[in-house]
């Protein structure tokens, strides 16, 4: 039996409440509501000790709800998931419910609730204690949703204490006593500017000289893109990675995704809503974390100076800020750069790189410097390259490396690491002349 039903609309609700609370939870997704609440009830298998409604849910759907469940089931709790908002009040007032939980609470909260709940349920004959465990069936067989199994080869066994959970296949690797381990922030004053484009290709050719000891943090809370750009598909993310189980370090191996170019992602958020659970203080402790594992760590950051990226800021030893040649986005490029003087928060090392340059654009890479108020170290030609590249999901370095976009990337990695020359397999026709 599953003591826990949910019907919600919010697939990022459902996954965050199915890590909570694992196999106790059944779910009808909110669409069925299409063909009424009645049916949605009729759906409903065994007996729920607590329902979850919303969110997503509308006043009246999750009203036809109550009503067709209570019917159904008595003694069911009942828990609406809802923002706090105006009129709230109206819906406490016209349905017979027992508690409102905000989808944004914290999973201490929310798991706090439940077992107050099911204590009430428990304490006034409504439910009993056995009912909020889940019994095991006899002779479970596995679905083929469920995870893929673990090759035996791959996984030790105790005979006593049955199968331990497999590492990841790879391992950190050490770090010489005394190497330095720096952190890299790819800064940009607004959307659009190419930040995500720099950071992957600036963490591709610092790979090349520290295979698997550069990992790069999509830390763009709410629309990080890097996975997509790379082709790449996480089993996890940054908010797997700064849950309090990753203290662990096997745990946060498993947040990470490598890339066959000899470096590791650290995923973005899968949507805004989640994203917002990783707070400023985590993503720093996050940076500080791999700092002291990896050689070098990038950080590609939220658009603009919000508190993710400032914080972001504090923990590194280098900045990348990037824009491209538009007047409104340099003047926003100065701007930050008194703010982050002005708060004592500019890194020790700083990088201005003008992307997309023009010689159609009306301006010089002077005029740009005078807007500016600082000189640039690089500028990046346009390039139809940059597009194709990331739609074969290759960094650029790799994928064109004669390409002149490709070549000012590559001096962006070369003031990082001046050892970082092009290879010979990065360079097909080389590479056949040797």
């Amino acid at each position: 039996m599953t003591p826990l039903l949910l019907v919600s609309r919010s697939a990022e609700y459902e996954t965050r409440l199915r890590a909570l609370v694992g196999e106790r939870l059944a779910v009808i997704d909110g669409e069925f509501l299409t063909f009424g609440s009645q049916f949605v009830a009729s759906r409903v298998t065994g007996e729920p000790r607590i329902a979850l409604l919303g969110p997503v849910l509308s006043y009246e759907e999750t009203k036809g709800l109550v009503d067709a469940l209570t019917v159904r089931h008595p003694n069911l709790g009942l828990i609406v998931v809802q923002e706090q908002r105006s009129d709230l009040e109206d819906w406490a007032d016209d349905i017979d419910m027992h508690a409102v939980l905000s989808p944004d609470a914290s999973d201490r909260a929310t798991l706090a609730l439940l077992d107050r709940l099911a204590d009430w349920l428990i304490a006034n004959g409504r439910a009993g204690a056995r009912d909020f465990t889940v019994q095991p069936a006899i002779a479970p067989v596995p679905l083929e949703i469920d995870p893929p199994l673990v090759d035996l080869a791959d996984a030790s066994v105790d005979s006593a204490a049955g199968p331990v959970v497999a590492e990841p296949g790879w391992v950190f690797p050490p770090l010489e006593a005394g190497t330095p381990t720096e952190a890299i922030a790819v800064v940009a004053p607004k959307g659009g500017q190419g930040k995500t484009t720099i950071a992957i290709n600036l963490a591709t050719g610092l790979a090349e000289v520290a295979p698997n000891s550069v990992v790069l943090i999509d830390a763009d809370l709410q629309f990080g893109d890097i996975t997509i750009a790379l082709a790449l598909t996480p089993e996890r993310t940054i908010v797997d990675a700064v849950a309090e189980a990753a203290d662990d370090e096997i745990v946060l191996k498993t947040a990470l995704t490598h890339h066959s170019d000899g470096f590791f992602v650290v995923a973005s958020a899968p949507s805004p809503e989640l994203g917002d659970l990783v707070s400023p203080v985590a993503l720093g402790r996050l940076i500080d974390r791999l700092r002291a594992t990896f050689r070098y760590v990038i950080v590609d950051t939220t658009p603009g100076m919000g508190e993710h990226s400032l914080v972001a800021l504090e923990h590194v030893t280098d900045a990348v800020f990037v824009s491209n040649m538009g007047v409104p986005s340099l003047r926003a490029m100065r701007t930050e750069f008194e703010l982050l003087t002005t708060l004592g928060l500019m890194p020790g090392n700083r990088h201005v790189v003008v992307n997309q340059t023009d010689k159609l654009s009306g301006l010089t890479i002077k005029d740009v410097e005078n807007i500016l108020g600082a000189p640039v170290d690089v500028d990046v030609p346009k390039s139809s390259a940059v597009l194709l590249s990331s739609n074969r999901g290759v960094p650029l370095i790799h994928d064109d490396v004669r390409d002149p976009a490709a070549k000012a990337m590559r001096s962006i990695v070369l003031r990082i690491a001046p050892e970082a020359s092009p290879t010979a397999n990065q360079d097909p026709e080389k590479a056949a002349i040797e």
